[in-house]
């Protein structure tokens, strides 16, 4: 009998696979609960986020509310009535808020509340924040810092929105002078301001290189390019100053945008000072006029002694996509209007009086005259609201009858608006505007030419008619009447004028202009003379002189590029070059009306390219009466041209530079770049060329950016870039290196070097 081992299997046993299949099972399912936690967490903190979102954005939205009153103003903020419900990303959630008045100071407490699901406190967010209502005037102020020692370089928002900037040029004086008097710095005329120790500079009113025009109030005005594109869009605004007899001309703004817009009205005083039977009526002329924002101008001039008087501030707007009748006139329009970078509309702001709260009164306007005022208030804010967007813009349109009422002060708002209903009613047809002009648009912002006279109804007012004297005229000036709401043309001859208005006021200026001469007074009206005699228009009568010579050149083109002037203290007039050119020379003649007998001269100044000699010429003593004068010889030649070139190297770490531009003086030369071949990167040179006239001269080399962009790693460490050039001081940080050339009379190389510092930015 054959037997056969047993043969052992080796493997894995069923508890085994028991015990394994156990353990798995319990770890899968450890990762799934593991991934639905993380899922359902995902899900919360994504609708939470999104509550918080939406709670925050209803807050900023009550926050935008740029008006104190109105149906969107800040006193209008209110509690929801009922909840909103919003479709969210994960939910679809529910928002509420509620808005608590709150005192000392004034404020509101706004809370809002955003809820999802079963609206249980885990399904919820709950947002609060303070809103206090600022006027814009003041929020600017806070925003730009006030003096040389303000926080930022940066300013706040500007109402003007670049309509317009004042250019008065102002010096400080090494010794102090007399206010109102001329000094002489550097050549140039100044007159002394209030402070003694400033000074602002003043041209002849006459000076016919400004070309200014007689405006009104005694101010001038011209049209001019500014912003370099083709079409004289600004508008500059000169005062009168007279001075020993002599008009001088202070430039004080320019207009951006093409037009200026003036606000009107009239300032009536109802207020008195003292008490009982020594009680009087306080005088107008205790307050001044201003204007929020740089850039504007305002004439407020009472006589004293007055209780009405006008008022104008002339204020930027913007003349683009106008397209209607086109003027020389400054409060119109030009036929062309260049790029210039004026906001939508213009200035916005604020009109209103200083002082008032100085001598404790108050100022009514149509919210007093209404019911008790909800504030008190002593300006008019003036604002475009554009439906589109929803923002305001620049009012871009001119006011009248925008009047003011100052009373006696009140201890409570119901007795401002008493005493206000009092004396507006003394007042024959006296209606007030309101304190907030808005004016409502859909679309673009264009100019409004149309004065807005809303409340220049109510009484015919009195009707006068004013004769007066002119002196000193050969021809009829002309002559205007104006009581601050509206202005009439008078008829007037050589010897005398007529002016006829109907009016509310106590006073009225009359203006007359002749041979580009303003004149202007004030005249107290009283309803018992209705036909008062008006003050004089005085204005001068000056001999003529004529004047002729000779322009001595090689050829006619040197001849011809000759200009002259005639200038006596307050005047430069052109000469005409005749162009005549025969036997080597042009003749020339030039007329001045002048009541200078010494000290008038001639200057002589030549295009590009060629020189004059003298460029100065004392004329002989005059005779003090019209008669012909005998000016001196002018020579003029072709100037010599030549190159100022070199190097620009940039140094190590010099690797971002975008522009680099050379230019000498204006009009006397021209400039190429040629760049490295790889473009402007570190340790390379390119090169430069500018051909120059000889003479004066200074050549200016400018790179942007200013900075370099080197890094530590991956932290930003820049440094300012620093300029160099031998004979030159170098600059640091400012993107420009100036070398004066001195005197140029040869070929010059001057190598320019752009490194990186040690100063970061």
């Amino acid at each position: 009998m054959m037997t056969f081992p047993i043969k052992h299997s080796a493997g894995i046993g069923l508890i085994e696979v028991l015990v394994t299949t156990v353990v798995v099972a319990v770890g899968l399912l450890a990762v799934a609960s593991l991934q639905g936690n993380l899922m359902g967490g995902s899900h919360t903190n994504k609708t939470r986020a999104e509550a918080q979102s939406l709670a925050n954005t209803k807050i900023e939205q009550l926050r935008d509310s740029i008006e104190k009153t109105g149906a969107s103003g800040y006193d209008a903020l209110a509690s929801s009535t009922a909840n909103e419900s919003i479709a969210g990303v994960t939910e679809t959630f529910s928002r509420s808020w509620t808005v608590t008045d709150q005192a000392g100071p004034e404020r509101k407490q706004i809370s809002v509340t955003v809820n999802w699901g079963d609206g249980s406190i885990e399904n919820q967010v709950a947002v609060q924040s303070i809103i206090a209502f600022d006027s814009l005037g003041s929020s600017l102020l806070a925003a730009k810092g006030s003096g040389d020692g303000a926080g930022s370089s940066m300013s706040g928002p500007s109402t003007n929105a670049e309509s317009s900037d004042e250019i008065t040029e102002t010096i400080k004086l090494a010794t102090a002078g007399t206010p109102d008097t001329l000094v002489t710095v550097d050549g140039k005329t100044y007159i002394v301001a209030d402070d003694p120790n400033k000074a602002s500079r003043a041209y002849g009113c006459a000076d016919s290189s400004l070309s200014l025009t007689a405006f009104e109030n005694d101010l001038y005005t011209r049209r001019t390019d500014f912003d370099g594109v083709s079409g004289n869009e600004a508008i500059e605004l000169y005062e009168k100053v007279v001075i020993n007899d002599v008009e001088y001309c202070i430039p004080r703004i320019r207009y951006n945008g093409g037009v200026i817009i003036p606000i009107r009205g009239v300032v009536h005083s109802a207020a008195t000072d003292g008490n009982g039977n020594n009680a009087t009526w306080l005088d107008v002329s205790l307050f001044t006029f201003n204007a929020t924002e740089s850039g504007t101008y305002c004439v407020f001039n009472p006589e004293v002694g007055t209780r009405s008087a006008p008022y104008v501030c002339y204020i930027g707007g913007n003349c683009t996509g106008f397209a209607g009748t086109f003027s020389d006139d400054v409060t119109a329009c030009p036929g062309s209007i260049s790029a210039a970078k004026v906001g939508p509309g213009g200035w916005r702001g604020k009109v209103g009086l200083l002082g008032v709260a100085a001598q404790g009164k108050n100022v009514c306007f149509a919210e007093e005259l209404a019911g008790a005022p909800s504030t008190l208030d002593t300006a008019r804010n003036y604002y475009t609201r554009n439906a589109v967007g929803g923002i305001n813009e620049g009012i871009n349109k001119p006011y009248s009858c925008h009047d003011f009422l100052i009373i006696n002060g009140k201890t409570t708002e119901a007795k401002v608006h008493q005493e206000c209903v009092a004396q507006a009613d003394a007042i024959a047809g006296f209606i007030l505007a309101s304190k907030d002009i808005r004016r409502d648009i859909s679309g673009a912002n264009i100019f409004d030419p149309i004065v807005d006279t809303t409340y220049c109804a109510g009484a015919a007012g009195i009707a006068y008619t004013i004769t007066g004297t002119v002196t000193g005229a050969s021809t009829a000036p002309f002559v205007s009447v104006a009581d601050g709401i509206s202005s009439s043309d008078c008829t007037a001859s050589q010897e005398s004028y007529t002016c006829t208005i109907t009016t509310i006021t106590n006073s009225v200026t009359i203006s007359g202009v002749y041979d580009n001469q303003p004149v202007s007074c004030n005249l107290a009206l009283a309803s018992s003379t209705p036909s008062p005699t008006g003050c004089t228009l005085a204005f001068t009568s000056l001999p003529v002189y004529t004047i002729t010579g000779q322009i001595i050149a090689a050829t006619a083109a040197a001849a011809d590029a000759v200009s002259l002037k005639v200038i006596d203290v307050a005047n430069t007039i052109n000469c005409i070059n005749n162009q005549d050119y025969s036997g080597g020379y042009n003749t020339y003649t030039c007329a001045i009306s002048t009541a200078s007998t010494t000290g008038v001269t001639m200057e002589a100044t030549a295009a590009s390219g060629y020189s004059v000699s003298p460029t100065t010429y004392a004329l002989p003593t005059f005779s003090g009466s019209t008669s012909p004068v005998t000016g001196g010889n002018f020579t003029a030649s072709v100037t010599p041209i030549y190159t100022i070139s070199g190097s620009i190297s940039l140094g190590t770490n010099v690797d971002n530079l975008t522009s680099v531009t050379a230019a000498v003086n204006t009009d006397t030369g021209s400039c190429t770049i040629t760049p490295p071949g790889g473009g402007w990167k570190k340790n390379t040179t390119g090169a430069y060329s500018c051909t120059v006239y000889a003479g004066s001269n200074s050549l200016t080399v400018a790179i942007s950016p200013t900075c370099s962009n080197t890094k530590n790693g991956n932290t930003p460490a820049f440094k300012k870039y620093t300029m160099s050039s031998t004979g030159a001081t170098s600059t640091t940080g400012t993107g420009q290196l100036v070398i004066d050339l001195g005197t140029v009379s040869s070929n010059q190389t001057k190598n320019i070097t752009v490194a990186e510092s040690t100063t970061g930015c």
